[in-house]
């Protein structure tokens, strides 16, 4: 059996929080730390 899991940490997260105002150029200095603990 296969699980297929959809990380939305950078797609839904923010929504809440500003109010789909988020920008890329925003996101991407996360980017690197999400992909360091294996995201």
């Amino acid at each position: 059996m296969t699980i297929a899991i959809t990380d939305v940490v950078l797609r839904d997260a923010h929504q809440s929080l500003f109010a789909t105002r988020l920008r890329l150029d925003d996101m991407l200095p996360i980017a690197a730390a999400l992909d360091d603990v294996g995201y």
